[in-house]
């Protein structure tokens, strides 16, 4: 019988009224349970509250810290990285993890944006204030259109359709993955790593479109890709 696999989503810092909390939203810790798999927050190891820093003030991590982070990504099957505000080191240790380890890895909004900047982390260009793709309370924003040669077309089913978007920043490059989906715009939406089983980030948010074919797809695939990671370890 296969297991259930157990998915790491990475936890953001984030602060309000001097309270700093390090959280997972609902939607993501949901889509992952009816989509058959087992959640579990992967906390950062550092003690200090990450919402009194930038993001590049942040101390680097000493061995130890990235031990115990290691740790937590161990007891995983794949990783979810879900959208937030800042990048942080432990945010590029766990990519550069997955990648290395071709762990089954997801990466959301601010997820594609970090799976896309692991070589260069100074890729990415603000987006004018007067564009379509910051529109929090709106589910239908643009339209994506997606390289019908991609994994991820392969996995939703049509090469079009439209998604939600609420992001201040684009991708400018994307490393060693394959750009496989562009608003129309221009704006990159979608990229996947050829060479892992499953490394694939989108730009919208699909936790939030659960009830969509095309969310509803890519999450069973990401799900089904973690079950068979782990059955075979």
């Amino acid at each position: 019988m296969d297991k259930k696999p157990i998915i790491g989503i990475v936890s953001r810092a984030e602060s309000e009224d001097g309270i700093y909390v390090t959280s997972v939203m609902e939607s993501y810790r949901k889509a992952i349970i009816i989509n058959g798999g087992i959640p579990i927050a992967i906390l950062p190891t550092q003690l200090i509250e990450y919402g009194q820093y930038k993001s590049k003030e942040v101390p680097q991590m000493s061995d130890e810290e990235k031990e115990m982070l290691c740790k937590q990504l161990n007891f995983c099957d794949g990783i979810m990285m879900p959208g937030g505000i800042n990048r942080y080191e432990y945010d590029f240790y766990i990519t550069n993890y997955c990648i290395s380890q071709n762990v089954p890895v997801l990466g959301i909004c601010l997820g594609m944006q970090l799976l896309a900047t692991i070589n260069n982390r100074d890729t990415l260009k603000i987006i004018d204030e007067s564009n379509t793709h910051l529109k929090p309370q709106v589910d239908n924003v643009h339209s994506v259109k997606l390289n019908t040669n991609s994994k991820l077309y392969e996995i939703i089913g049509t090469n079009e359709f439209v998604v939600n978007s609420r992001h201040r920043y684009k991708v400018m490059e994307v490393g060693d993955f394959s750009i496989v989906g562009y608003a129309p715009d221009g704006v990159i939406e979608a990229i996947e790593n050829e060479n892992c089983d499953f490394a694939i980030g989108v730009q919208w948010h699909p936790e939030n479109l659960i009830d969509t074919t095309p969310s509803k797809r890519l999450f069973k695939s990401f799900v089904g890709a973690c079950s068979n990671y782990a059955n075979k370890n």
